[in-house]
């Protein structure tokens, strides 16, 4: 798998911190990060912090906020009233720094921080780059209102709708047909 699909299922996994799939009327999903030690312990497994790094209430309140407007840049979300959503970041970027570091045959965006922060600035440096390399439509929203799980979109076209074809695309299929089918 090339490295940028490993960047996206990174993304993806950040994004599904919070599960808004639904399993019951009224269900709000569930919130993975209510805690700066979960969010602690997501950036311990992906390698973005070390384990003497601390992770405070303020760097959690920022990646939550990363990840609400980040949400809304994704390219067919149709829940989250995006609006322009490249905007929302854009806002929020005046909270991290960056410097760049030359190589002999590239150039590579390093966060300025330490400890938490500097974990989800690297979560902002993996947009930018998904951005740059043109693969951020990549990254996609379930389009079943229950799910809404994103996921990273393998196929060739780039145009996938569904977080599974064996459930959520299933189920919608399953429906088109129903209705088609009362409707003769």
């Amino acid at each position: 798998m090339n490295t940028a699909y490993k960047e996206l299922e990174l993304l993806a996994d950040f994004f599904n911190t919070y599960d808004r799939r639904t399993r019951f009327e009224g269900d709000v999903g569930v919130e993975h990060l209510q805690h700066s030690q979960h969010l602690y312990a997501w950036l311990l497994e992906h390698q973005l912090i070390g384990e003497q790094d601390e992770v405070t209430e303020q760097v959690l309140e920022r990646a939550l906020e990363l990840r609400m407007k980040a949400r809304k840049m994704i390219v067919n979300n149709e829940f989250d009233q995006a609006g322009d959503g490249w905007e929302a970041v854009n806002e929020l970027m005046h909270q991290f720094a960056f410097t760049i570091r030359f190589c002999k045959d590239s150039a590579q965006l390093h966060p300025a921080h330490h400890d938490g922060m500097n974990g989800v600035a690297r979560l902002v440096g993996l947009i930018f780059e998904l951005k740059r390399k043109q693969m951020w439509h990549r990254i996609r929203v379930c389009s079943a209102p229950d799910c809404q799980w994103v996921f990273v979109d393998h196929s060739r076209p780039g145009t996938g709708r569904w977080c599974t074809m064996k459930a959520c695309g299933n189920r919608a299929k399953n429906k088109a047909y129903r209705d088609r089918s009362k409707q003769l």
